[in-house]
């Protein structure tokens, strides 16, 4: 990892970043998806397959590039968290030096890597770039993460700052505040080339996902549900999440308005996390024993 220099309060290690502009996102559009949905389950399919990483504790699926390489994390055996790349059929381990906590979120078609570490208890957002390591800090925040990027290298993530989590997007060297209305919390989780972002928000005490399109928001608020989060996004506009029901989670995909729950077979809880452009699925689901498992879900 080469020296990190810093830049109008953002840290810079192998990219160039100009500047920032805070810009708090409060007047969009609000739209509650609800009854336009027609579900169906989807569970028992031959095209689910279990992804974990060997000797691993725990695993999960996170991001999935168009051409299907998988990042995640996993736990060892001696309690730590890694993060991971599969691709090609083969895992590589991704730990930034010196860190306690290294978790990798998503992966673009250029191959690129963003995620988060953690040292001394503060947890730092990364960008993993032909071999280069750049550490993403939001000014003044005490708590950063890169959540996803898309093929024009744009990142979105969450940071801590004033007792709230708000959401950030950071494109072409400017750094955006991302906050839904009236939240006390904002967390992006993908973004796709057009540039739409989801993720999830908490206000009124209930967790909601939402989708920010051309400076709207629109709530993501699956029927019956006590708590909705959109964690995936492709250049379709398909996107997938979780919803719980019961105590239950389960994983979901919404497709030109038709909603279908992603249930890994004899799984206590799914959770679908992103889906790339020619529909590949991956997720984590907990197993009977109580242990977590990625996922990945061929084509529908």
């Amino acid at each position: 990892m080469s020296k990190t220099r810093q830049r109008r309060g953002v840290k810079i290690n192998g990219i160039r970043i100009t500047g920032y502009l805070l810009a708090i996102a409060g007047s969009a559009i609000l739209a509650v998806v609800g009854t336009p949905f027609a579900p169906r389950t989807l569970a028992g399919s031959d095209n689910f397959s279990t992804r974990d990483f060997p000797g691993a504790v725990q695993t999960f699926a996170i991001g999935v590039s168009p051409t299907g390489g998988i990042v995640g994390n996993y736990r060892s055996i001696d309690g730590k968290d890694h993060g991971f790349l599969l691709s090609g059929g083969e895992f590589t381990t991704i730990d930034v030096p010196g860190a306690t906590r290294t978790l990798a979120n998503d992966v673009n078609a250029r191959g690129d890597i963003v995620g988060r570490y953690d040292i001394a208890g503060v947890g730092h957002g990364f960008l993993l770039s032909e071999g280069e390591l750049t550490t993403i800090d939001f000014p003044s925040a005490t708590f950063t993460a890169a959540v996803g990027i898309n093929s024009l290298g744009d990142i979105v993530g969450r940071y801590d700052a004033d007792g709230k989590t708000h959401g950030f997007r950071l494109s072409g060297g400017e750094l955006t505040t991302i906050d839904f209305p009236s939240a006390t919390f904002t967390e992006p989780s993908k973004i796709n080339p057009r540039g739409d972002v989801v993720g999830r928000y908490d206000a009124d005490g209930k967790t909601h996902g939402f989708r920010l399109s051309s400076g709207q928001f629109t709530t993501i608020d699956v029927p019956g549900a006590t708590r909705s989060v959109a964690n995936g996004i492709n250049a379709r506009g398909d996107i997938v999440g979780r919803y719980d029901i019961a105590g239950v989670g389960h994983g979901f995909l919404l497709s030109e308005d038709k909603l279908t729950t992603i249930d890994f077979p004899s799984a206590t809880l799914t959770a679908a996390t992103a889906i790339n452009p020619r529909r590949d699925i991956v997720g984590h689901y907990r197993s009977v024993d109580g242990k977590e498992h990625g996922f990945l879900l061929g084509k529908l």
